[in-house]
């Protein structure tokens, strides 16, 4: 018996080809990971002294999502799919060589000739056969379509996505700035708590207060300060929040704007009815969930194709070395008819499961519809609730500030101590921080309804980094917004006007 190492050859060939298996170490990711975040902020020409504005936050993060990313290369998958789909109906060809080798002679008794060798030991053949579909009754033809409108659904699911990101980048955008306007308010605060204190304590050195009036003033700057640590570590909360929705790393060092832009009003019953019409027409979940209709509907036409036989053109070129054949090497041509006889009822089933499938995406069509409907609902009953929430704030707002002033003028005249100054100011601080915190509120739920409406498109123009004026009643809801808040002086000590403010209170004190 001869040995020949060619399949062995082959073999070892395509082992190395395939290679092995190689484990995934977690420090080179890591490193990997941390080489993307340095090539991302080197990337990004984001200069700390230039505040950001809301757009040039979403485009941003636009260009560094790496959400998007991922979905973008999944769509370069579904290019592929399609093209696979749209194999089946081409021509294809198959190659196939087969070499084999018997121990012995392939001989047999023939009565009247003896012993004849049918064969050679060592037998090589190759075929090269082509078959051309003709007649599929529409297999590949819905195959094809199926894979396009799946990729038109993640063409779709792409765009929501970047939707999705801009409301994100948005509504961090609107907390970040909220978060550095309360802070300064807590900062305001405090400095004015502080000045009530040292107005305190230098009227219990001249016994003109007890005790326990300088020890509820140091109570209210206690409590300030915390408030304003809270201040603080919010802001860096919500900075963090909006780097991660910009695909930042933690340390690229960016500001914004925190300007408070006019409050547009709130939406009526007909402006809501027509941002519902506009949901119900262009949210990009309904095309998604339409191809998916369209899809089960392919796949009943694709499933019932299967009852019927499908015809094939054939052809073939064969060789064999054998040298008992005459005619070793020749060409076969025709066609084929191929059709299921008995399979268990799996092309029936099959069928009828495409149909209940149908059935199901019918149904989904109108939930889907249905939730894109109380999206808008909800989300313009939430602008409407936070309308009035951020009406009392305001209203209240300017009581807590008509209470100051009066208390102010009292304390001035000897009338009010520092306790109940303190206790006034506190009390301001804090209503002006709802108050901005509902205007934020108000804000982050408009971005909510342009998201559930359609982004494109906002519904009420707004400019994230112009001033915080007061907006003429044609334009929007104007609200007082507190700026400062005033100082507190003791009595007697009536200020100078003067251009140095801080320098006229030292010198109160000095003389004090």
């Amino acid at each position: 018996m001869r040995f020949s190492p060619t399949p062995f050859i082959l073999l070892w060939a395509c082992l190395l080809a395939a290679g092995c298996d190689k484990a995934i170490q977690r420090d080179a990711e890591t490193t990997r990971f941390r080489q993307y975040l340095a090539r991302q902020s080197a990337g990004v020409k984001i200069d700390p002294e230039l505040p950001l504005t809301m757009t040039q936050a979403e485009e941003v993060a636009l260009a560094n999502s790496l959400e998007l990313t991922v979905q973008r290369l999944a769509l370069r998958v579904q290019d592929q799919n399609v093209k696979l789909a749209l194999s089946s109906g081409l021509p294809n060809a198959a190659l196939n060589y087969n070499e084999s080798y018997r121990s012995n002679s392939a001989a047999a008794s023939v009565p009247g000739f003896g012993q004849m060798v049918m064969a050679d030991r060592t037998q090589r053949n190759l075929t090269v056969a082509a078959v051309a579909p003709v007649l599929d009754f529409g297999l590949t033809y819905y195959s094809y379509r199926i894979a396009v409108n799946r990729r038109s659904q993640d063409l779709l699911l792409l765009k929501r996505a970047e939707q999705t990101l801009r409301r994100d980048v948005r509504i961090a955008y609107t907390r970040h700035a909220g978060a550095i306007r309360q802070e300064r308010l807590a900062t305001v605060a405090l400095q004015a708590g502080e000045q009530v204190l040292h107005a305190a304590r230098c009227l219990e050195r001249e016994q003109m207060t007890v005790p326990a009036d300088t020890a509820l003033v140091e109570s209210a700057v206690a409590l300030a300060r915390l408030e304003l640590a809270r201040a603080k570590n919010h802001v860096r909360q919500t900075h963090l929040t909006l780097s991660q929705f910009m695909s930042l790393g933690p340390e690229v060092v960016f500001t914004i704007d925190p300007a408070l832009p006019p409050l547009p009003p709130p939406p009526t019953e007909q402006t809501v009815a027509q941002w519902e019409d506009r949901a119900l027409a262009m949210r990009p979940e309904l095309f998604v969930q339409d191809l998916a209709l369209r899809n089960s509907a392919n796949a009943v036409r694709h499933e019932a194709a299967g009852f019927f036989p499908q015809v094939d053109l054939t052809g073939s070129f064969n060789w064999s070395h054998s040298t008992m054949q005459v005619n070793p090497t020749f060409f076969t041509g025709g066609f084929q008819v191929t059709n299921s006889l008995l399979d268990g009822g799996a092309t029936l089933w099959r069928y009828k499961a495409a149909k209940r499938q149908r059935d199901v995406e019918k149904q989904r069509s109108l939930l889907v519809a249905l939730g894109v409907l109380y999206d808008v609902d909800f989300a313009a009953l939430r602008i409407s609730e936070n309308y009035e929430t951020v009406r009392a704030s305001a209203v209240a707002e300017a009581a807590r500030r008509s209470a100051l002033d009066s208390i102010i003028s009292l304390y001035r005249e000897g009338l009010q101590d520092e306790a109940g100054a303190a206790q006034s100011l506190a009390d301001l601080t804090i209503q002006a921080t709802s108050l901005d915190q509902a205007q934020t509120d108000y804000l982050v739920t408009w971005h909510e309804l342009e998201a559930a409406v359609l982004p494109e498109y906002p519904l009420a123009p707004r400019t994230a980094t112009q001033p915080a004026e007061p907006a003429p009643a044609s334009r929007g809801l104007s609200l007082p917004w507190p700026t400062s808040l005033p100082a507190l002086v003791p009595p007697g000590q009536e200020p100078a006007p003067s251009s140095q403010p801080q320098q006229q209170e030292q010198e109160n004190d000095e003389n004090k």
